[in-house]
């Protein structure tokens, strides 16, 4: 139902209701929500209405112009906290507060000589009249191609089977509009107030042809009173009053995309972000107006990343990595980005950054699953899944065997071909999951209506291909890089066709094999031993190797026991377990559980995409605030420097630190039970590898005894140990006391610098001390004297010149 004009502005607070205009209750909310919230702007309210701060925003006076109340825009002025202000934290407004800015303010609008009451600051808002600061907000508040046309996302309704979904039992709201009081909110300048002469406009419609633009050989299905200006200096004034009024604690009304992102650049632009993040953030993860992320992640993830909105953030690089991924892994690269993506969607641009996030993730993502992919097609694919294959280990181990038998044989043949017969069968099936026929043969009849239902939603039907063709198109490593190959190669291939497969082009080599394994055991008991111990040992440990020889024994070993089956190859077991192991490679690549279950923001138009990010590798490339573990690092992240328990040995190069690993022994035992001469080693802390420590054990009762030496190794590493123990032991510190003494004495000079006299002198000292005799144990070495004096009071009695 229509009404007029003139008779609006005397319905205001308006009370739209289904009774009176015909509209869904809804859809007169939203509109009886938008004419209020346009007043609520010129009128103050109780937050503007007290602080020390006049907020000026002053409007041309050349160019009129009315909002959808038919009022003029004019002046605002409202009173603000210097306190709240202040706490914002931005430098922007911070610098409006400078003396020279206030004077610049004060002049400006009449308040040289004295404030109005209650006042003692003043700021202008007002945008500028020219420059390059004019220039940088005129190209952030540029509005977004699709940000111009989202308001078709209230009016468009999308195709039923969108609510059934792909491995989802439903998903809700996918099939529905945007409800209006999201998206069909009108611009702050209204054309001829067409926006209330024609409720129409503010409801669904059944001949959309989508959320796309005018078609030149088409009827416009753009009213004109929703063909918005790029920027709009009115619209650019009217967000600033809006952010002000949330500063003071108004409510935020964003019932349109130009809307937001006009917020959200003021909110930037004014250094105060978090104003609007909540209701940005609302805005964005609101079903179904999360199809504005899929639509156009470009812009999405410019948002997010400039406000900090880690889960959208997240969803929008997800799409962004893979289609820049497949691009990659094209046959004929470009050095741009082309203007489509491979399924049709219209790029836009997501900003600049020094180090660009998307560029890198897509390289790594690429590069990973194009990992995955050279797995499936090597030839020791059967060891590198993610789960055993005990079948093919069971094969493994028989071929170790076999190889010690004469050369040429019937079995090693038997063997080979089995083995080459498999990889065959399993190369077949991967081709099979990368061929498009095949895989639209099983799927294409459920999924071709949904992903074109999802495309029709942002492609235009003139020049939208079906995905399965474009798909088609792509060379082995992109389609890899798409959900179809996985979800293909993770439905399990029939036995039946595998064992076709196997036999081809060489048939029932499997029952061949195990004829041949079974006389080859028949002909030499020691392989048949050998087999049955493969068979009945439990899991085969990949470091151990059975060799046969020819040694004679006095008993042939039973191949079988009662009840128990031959020693065989078991193809319908083998394809059993390499199912499993191929879906458990399938889930790490392409999980069932929809990467939207993290972040909580559903996906409606994006099963054409491969959006399961690693967490370590793509996602590491973004912000570390995206993943919510900043804690003020800054991303950095390195192991802690030891503690300094050790410093410099002396004046010099020379310096020891804390700790050193364990040694071992390592010897022969002697008929007496001791070890007849052992050489101590220590894996370094350094990691300069194994030290040979040069400590000896001499046999005795039982129990070593240590003589001290130490090895050339240990001298030149700068480490020293005066334990082969099994335990740590701290490098010796900085004392002389009791049992410390030695170790002390060792690690303070182990290392001397050859060009100090000091460091010759204490060599010297060192040499005589192991020169000593009748020491039984290191502990017993006498390196000082007992009557408590240091070890350094030795150093003052050796002559200077003799050191030098």
């Amino acid at each position: 139902m229509s009404t007029t004009t003139g008779t609006m502005p005397s319905l205001f607070p308006f009370g739209l209701s289904a009774e009176r205009s015909n509209l869904s209750p809804s859809t007169a909310n939203a509109i009886d929500s938008h004419l209020m919230e346009i007043a609520s702007l010129r009128d103050a309210t109780p937050g503007d209405n007290q602080g020390n701060v006049l907020a000026v925003v002053t409007f041309p006076k050349d160019k009129p112009a009315r909002a959808c109340d038919d009022k003029i825009w004019e002046n605002v002025e409202l009173r603000m906290s210097y306190e709240k202000l202040m706490g914002l934290g931005s430098k922007k407004i911070q610098q409006m507060f400078s003396p020279r800015a206030q004077a610049r303010f004060r002049r400006r609008h009449g308040f040289e000589q004295q404030l109005p009451p209650g006042i003692e600051y003043v700021l202008d808002f007002t945008p500028p009249s020219e420059g390059p600061e004019l220039a940088d907000l005129t190209a952030a508040l540029w509005l977004p191609r699709v940000v111009k046309i989202w308001f078709l996302a209230g009016q468009y309704l999308p195709d039923p089977v969108l609510e059934q979904g792909l491995g989802l039992a439903s998903r809700p709201l996918a099939d529905k509009a945007v409800g209006a009081i999201l998206a069909l909110g009108h611009d702050d300048i209204c054309k001829g107030l067409g926006c209330l002469t024609d409720y129409a406009e503010w409801q669904t419609k059944e001949d959309l042809p989508g959320i796309v633009e005018d078609s030149p050989d088409a009827n416009s299905h753009i009213p004109s009173w929703r063909k918005v200006e790029d920027y709009c200096p009115i619209r650019h004034r009217v967000a600033i009053v809006r952010v002000l009024k949330a500063i003071n604690g108004n409510g935020l009304l964003l019932n349109s995309a130009v809307r937001l992102w006009t917020v959200a650049q003021v909110a930037i632009s004014l250094d105060v972000p978090q104003v609007v993040v909540d209701p940005v953030t609302q805005w964005l993860v609101a079903p179904p107006n999360t199809k504005f992320i899929e639509i156009c992640p470009e812009k999405a993830f410019q948002l997010a990343y400039a406000l900090k909105i880690p889960s959208v953030l997240i969803a929008a690089f997800r799409i962004l990595v893979n289609e820049l991924a497949i691009d990659y892994a094209s046959s004929n690269p470009v050095p741009s980005r082309p203007q489509l993506t491979w399924a049709q969607r219209r790029r836009d641009d997501y900003g600049d950054y020094p180090s660009d996030p998307v560029e890198y993730a897509a390289r790594a993502f690429a590069e990973r699953i194009g990992g995955k992919l050279k797995l499936l097609q090597s030839d020791d694919v059967f060891d590198r899944l993610p789960l055993p294959i005990r079948e093919w280990d069971k094969l493994k181990h028989y071929g170790t065997l076999i190889a010690a038998l004469p050369p040429g044989g019937p079995l090693q043949k038997a063997h080979e071909a089995l083995t080459s017969a498999l990889l065959s069968a399993f190369r077949q099936w991967v081709d099979n999951a990368l061929h498009p026929a095949s895989f639209s043969a099983r799927f294409g009849q459920r999924l071709n209506p949904l992903l074109e239902a999802q495309r029709s939603h942002y492609i235009p039907a003139a020049t939208r291909q079906p995905v399965l063709n474009l798909y088609s198109r792509l060379n082995p490593a992109q389609k890899a890089l798409t959900p179809f190959f996985w979800d293909h190669l993770g439905w399990p291939e029939p036995c039946s066709d595998f064992c076709a497969a196997l036999n081809h082009p060489k048939p029932h080599c499997a029952e061949a094999f195990n004829r041949a394994l079974e006389r080859a055991a028949d002909e030499n008991p020691l392989l048949a031993g050998s087999l049955h111990a493969a068979f009945w040992g439990g899991p085969l440990d990949p470091t151990t190797t059975t060799t046969i020889t020819t040694a004679t024994t006095t008993s042939t070993p039973t191949i079988t026991t009662p009840g128990s089956p031959r020693v065989r190859f078991d193809p319908v077991a083998f394809h059993a377990q390499l199912c499993a192991a191929v879906r458990a490679l399938c889930a790490s690549v392409a999980p069932a559980a929809r990467p939207d279950a993290e972040s909580g923001i559903p996906f409606f138009l994006s099963d054409h995409l491969l959006l399961s990010l690693d967490e370590a590798t793509e996602l590491a490339y973004l912000p570390i605030w995206a993943d919510g573990l900043d804690d003020g690092s800054g991303g950095v992240f390195q192991e802690a420097i030891p503690a300094a328990e050790m410093g410099p040995s002396e004046p010099g190069p020379g310096y020891h630190t804390g700790f050193t690993t364990a040694g071992t022994e390592a010897g022969t035992e002697t008929e007496g039970g001791g070890n007849a001469a052992t050489t101590a080693g220590s894996v370094s802390d350094l990691g300069v590898g194994v030290l040979s420590l040069g400590s000896t054990v001499t046999s005795g009762t039982g129990m070593g005894t240590r003589t001290a030496g130490r090895s050339v190794q240990v001298q030149e590493s700068g480490a020293s140990s005066s334990s082969v123990s099994g335990a740590p032991t701290p490098s010796e510190g900085f004392t002389a006391d009791g049992e410390e003494e030695g170790g002390y004495a060792d690690a303070r000079f182990a290392q001397p610098a050859g060009h100090q006299a000091q460091g010759v002198a204490i060599e010297t000292y060192v040499d005589e001390a192991e020169e000593g005799a009748g020491c039984d144990s290191y502990d017993e070495m006498d390196f000082g004297s007992d009557d408590g004096s240091s070890t350094l009071d030795g150093f003052e009695e050796i002559d200077g010149e003799e050191a030098r």
